[in-house]
């Protein structure tokens, strides 16, 4: 494994405020007579870097200190810049800390290259420190959980497994960690006023800080069954981790909600969870599908203008795929369009990329935070009575009544609201609703009638729906139906002021406002989710009758499958994910899936785009323009405009070229913007990312296949990270174990299907292409010279297509496509 290069992002620093002032808290030496094992500590040579005050304040982040007490969001100072374009502002919409990233741990001189194995103690707790009774539930377990590394004056706790969502864990740092000299490391002044215990603080946060660093040492001896004594330890702390999948959850389930007799969407989204005033009856079409015309695929596909126009193609190019179809499969298969209506979370407006989500709710931690004034609760109840909520159903179980509370804003005695941000969390988990859009769909069947299922499709980043005419002949030939929709800002749904992602991928992967990056891909989440239950709910109130879809089987019994290429797979692994995790038995059918593929798809989107030969440069690049390098300056004196001739490389050459000016520095430079940007988006993108989803994908058992090929240049199949001092694959990007395609297929527990490995058939694999296939050759033959990956793309698809129909993908190697 290779060494992590550290950077200054890992460490947070904040002030603590109402401290009385305590010196030892800026790190100066004082007179407090300590414990003799803490002073011995305080002499080492090498000290934890830790200080709660002054202008060297610093401490190791995640950490309980960091955390907003209020609404349970991270907290970290941003210097006064709260615009969301700061990425450290960003990480402020989220309610907890990654459940992914590296913890690092800074002391002040170098440490020893082989850190000991039992320097580090991580336990997960049942509850957090302020619950009422918090007591260890598992101690994580050196190399299976977790390793360690050093670099220079940094250790670094690299996770092997993701850390549970929701979940709140303690981690110490003993004296067996040694410094470069082979002597134990030491406290420093500030964790030694709270360690200690010969002066115990009684008010303000200085006290709550001291609580719990005592009771976390407490804590980490009980989870160690005795095995590290309190008193070795240097440094530790508490944190709680951010949730997954909450807010598609919880969106379905008011989806769900509005099933029950009586009740309507507009029901749910009312208030301020429909802030824009939608009309009602447009709130209750949410899910409504109208059925054009039908027509022979060739006819659709020559009057289909959209195939040329979002996919940049030729009418050669179309040409082709209507004569294949003529020659193979004539007058088999009926294309209608469609359209679907689907609540909409985002902006289209002017603040289309710089609004995310806005939650339909108050936030309940702020609500519970207010109401511990005896005052206020009295205020509140009677406000709750107002609304005809039950205030002892609210006290008990307040999650039972988000249908009640969606659209409710409240009001303290000083007539300010509960919640005036209104941030996607935990706790206010269902976005508001700006617009009911009318998304077209493409929806390809059997001419003959006969269907036996249904898939739902998804296509790539800057694809449209339109490239479905390249394969669903084949799908349709096997008896499923297949409707495609757009992703948001994508094709049809490019937005009102003409942009999409097809004009810059940047309009979708919004990398300067991160929870907008992230909401982008939630509102195509939940879009495959309504779509999946529209599906169910028009054909139970006969939507179906008199359509392309008249002789579709029920989809209660024989619920729609799911295909993604590309980003449509990164999609859907937490769509399906959350679709098929149980509300009740009496709506999960209106959800669920029966099985999915992901072809060429992976997890941990961060690291995943800074480690793709496609992506990859183009994320440095615009990291690098405004991280304070001089690469701004280096690209505005047009050092770089020879280079203008060749988009594709444009951004990898202008980088390589600044690394030329000053090749340790600037390498260093850039590597050290990537990782302190990646850091900041992997914790704003965790709960909605594909790794950290798709460990409740498994335990659903929902039957999954994947494929990739080796070497993808678009979605890596892993993330190795530096190669060559700079010059190799994943340049821009630190190892990442979770990165990739392969890790998340491991994570799956996919059968592996290669050339001397896997069988003819099988339920769950995963398959590895060799490097002939392309990224998109499950889509269509890439290579169309000399169509090498030919047999590439009729693998693939022969493989998809039984895994959809039959539920299990039949394999084969005959033309030696696998890896």
């Amino acid at each position: 494994m290779k060494k992590l290069y550290l950077v200054s992002l890992m460490s947070g620093v904040f002030l603590l405020s109402g401290c009385g002032g305590e010196s030892e808290l800026s790190g100066t030496p004082t007179s407090t007579a300590y414990e003799d094992y803490i002073q011995t500590s305080l002499n080492q040579p090498t000290n934890v870097v830790y200080t709660l005050q002054g202008a060297n304040a610093d401490v190791p982040f995640p950490t309980f200190a960091l955390m907003n007490t209020v609404d349970g969001t991270l907290e970290i100072p941003t210097s006064g810049n709260e615009n969301l374009s700061n990425p450290i502002a960003a990480m402020g919409q989220v309610d907890g800390w990654s459940t992914t990233q590296p913890i690092a741990i800074n002391f002040d001189s170098p440490l020893s290259a082989t850190p000991s194995t039992t320097s580090v103690t991580i336990v997960k707790l049942t509850e957090g420190l302020t619950g009422s009774s918090p007591l260890p539930e598992k101690l994580l377990t050196y190399g299976d959980d977790y390793v360690l590394q050093t670099s220079g004056n940094t250790l670094v706790v690299v996770l092997l497994k993701d850390l549970s969502g929701s979940s709140e864990y303690i981690i110490s740092v003993n004296n067996s960690l040694l410094d470069s000299n082979g002597l134990s490391v030491g406290t420093s002044q500030s964790y030694a006023a709270l360690k200690s215990k010969t002066k115990i603080y009684t008010e303000g946060s200085l006290a709550s800080a001291q609580k719990v660093v005592q009771g976390v040492e407490s804590l980490i001896a009980a989870g160690s069954g005795g095995s590290i004594d309190p008193n070795d330890i240097v440094y530790s702390t508490w944190f709680s981790t951010q949730s997954i999948g909450a807010t598609l959850y919880a969106t379905k389930a008011m989806l769900a909600a509005a099933q029950a007799p009586n009740t309507d969407y507009s029901d749910i989204w009312k208030g301020s969870a429909n802030p824009n005033n939608i009309d009602s009856i447009d709130v209750n079409s949410i899910g409504s599908m109208t059925f054009g015309t039908s027509v022979d695929f060739a006819t659709a596909l020559a009057n289909d203008d959209n195939f040329n126009t979002y996919l940049k193609l030729t009418d050669t190019e179309r040409n082709a795929v209507i004569a294949n179809y003529n020659n193979t499969t004539p007058l088999a298969v009926s294309v209608t369009k469609g359209v679907v209506k689907l609540p909409y979370y985002l902006e289209t407006g002017d603040n289309w990329n710089t609004q995310p989500f806005e939650s339909g709710t108050d936030s309940l931690a702020i609500a519970n935070s207010i109401i511990g004034d005896d005052a206020e609760r009295t205020n509140f109840v009677d406000q709750l009575k107002d609304h005809s909520i039950d205030p002892n159903t609210f006290m008990s179980d307040p999650s039972s009544l988000l249908p009640e509370l969606m659209g409710l804003s409240f009001t303290k005695l000083d007539g300010s609201t509960f919640d005036s941000e209104r941030i996607v969390t935990r706790y206010s988990p269902v976005p508001a609703v700006k617009s009911i859009q009318e998304v077209n769909f493409l929806l390809y069947t059997p001419t003959n009638g006969q269907i036996s299922g249904i898939v739902v499709y998804q296509h790539g980043i800057t694809s449209a729906k339109e490239n479905a005419y390249f394969f669903a002949s084949n799908l349709v030939n096997a008896g499923q139906a297949v409707i495609a929709i757009d992703a948001p800002i994508h094709g049809d749904r490019t937005l009102p002021n003409g942009k999409s992602a097809q004009d810059d991928v940047l309009n979708y992967m919004n990398l300067t406002v991160l929870p907008v990056a992230r909401d982008n891909i939630r509102q195509s989440m939940l879009d495959i989710m309504t779509l999946r239950m529209a599906l169910s709910t028009n054909q139970l109130t006969g939507g179906f009758i008199g359509t392309a879809l008249a002789t579709l089987p029920s989809t209660l019994t024989t619920p729609p499958a799911f295909i993604g290429h590309s980003l449509g797979g990164v999609l859907g692994v937490p769509a399906i994910t959350q679709a098929n995790a149980p509300l009740n038995d009496s709506v999960d059918p209106l959800f669920k899936f029966s099985r999915a593929a992901f072809v060429n798809s992976g997890g941990q989107i961060a690291n995943l785009l800074l480690g793709s030969t496609s992506f990859g440069p183009l994320v440095a690049h615009n990291v690098a323009l405004s991280a304070g390098l001089g690469y701004d300056a280096f690209v505005s004196s047009r050092a770089c405009d020879q280079y203008a001739v060749d988009p594709d490389t444009y951004y990898d050459s202008c980088l390589d070229a600044f690394k030329r000016e000053d090749p340790t520095t600037n390498n260093e430079r850039i590597l050290t913007a990537t990782t302190e940007f990646s850091y900041a988006v992997q914790t704003v993108l965790d709960t909605a990312d594909p790794y950290t989803n798709a460990t409740l994908l498994k335990a659903l058992s929902t039957p999954i296949y994947m494929a990739q090929v080796k070497d993808d240049g678009t979605v890596p199949n892993h993330v190795p990270g530096l190669v060559d001092q700079g010059q190799g694959v994943s340049k821009y990007v630190q190892q990442s174990l979770f990165a990739g395609t392969e890790p998340l297929a491991t994570k799956l527990g996919l059968t592996v299907v290669r050339n001397n490995e896997g069988g003819s058939t099988e339920a769950t694999p995963f398959v590895r292409f060799s490097d002939i296939g392309k990224h998109s050759s499950y889509i269509s033959v890439q290579d169309v010279t000399t169509y090498q990956d030919l047999a590439h793309h009729i693998e693939m698809q022969s493989q998809v297509t039984s895994f959809i129909a039959t539920g299990n993908a039949v394999i084969s190697n005959s033309s030696s496509v696998l890896e």
